[in-house]
């Protein structure tokens, strides 16, 4: 039987656990019961700070996840924007071996079209992809067609399979996932994570 998944969810920046579709993303996996789930937490990485921090956010992450290889390899994180970017840096400072079960990224980017001043250090300072893809088993982006800050969703995957070996999905018109409720969002979930 498999073992039950600790889910973390990081939000895009500047927004908390009772924003968006964070909180209804946990109602909807816990009723649809596709797979077994420890745990649902919501990492804020700064909901009312004028910018991400970089090092705080990874470092707030990294403490969460802890460093147990066991519990590591049941735990699953879902990071929405720049929330993935914070679970790629997370996954490449842990050792190597720290093995998570899975990253699911939602709206997820590497670079973006029209970067905000805030988010340029993000896309300019590299960080050790490789080491990033050896610690999540899978990786997947859901992107969107009608994404203003990704205006090329075939350039995004192209990219993210190239850099990341990620699979990369790309939905219809939900623009940066922004609703209160996304049900691309809890499809994927459900789907990859329920494998």
């Amino acid at each position: 039987m498999t073992q039950p998944l600790r889910v973390f969810t990081i939000p895009m920046f500047a927004h908390g656990a009772n924003q968006l579709w964070y909180g209804w993303l946990q109602k909807r996996l816990e009723a649809r019961k596709k797979f077994s789930m420890e745990s649902y937490t919501i990492v804020e990485l700064a909901p009312s700070a004028d910018k991400p921090v970089m090092s705080d956010c990874i470092t707030k992450l990294k403490v969460a996840l802890g460093s147990d290889k066991a519990v590591l390899a049941r735990t699953a994180i879902i990071g929405h924007s720049i929330g993935s970017q914070v679970a790629l840096r997370a996954l490449s400072e842990m050792p190597a071996g720290s093995e998570i079960n899975g990253l699911l990224c939602v709206a997820g980017w590497l670079k973006l079209d029209m970067p905000s001043k805030a988010i340029k250090p993000w896309i300019d300072l590299p960080f050790d992809e490789a080491r990033a893809k050896a610690n999540a088993r899978r990786i997947l982006n859901v992107v969107s067609g009608s994404d203003a800050n990704q205006i090329n969703a075939l350039g995004v995957k192209e990219d993210w399979e190239a850099r990341l070996g990620a699979d990369v999905k790309i939905v219809g018109e939900p623009g940066h996932f922004s609703n209160p409720e996304e049900d691309d969002v809890l499809e994927a979930t459900l789907e990859f994570f329920g494998k």
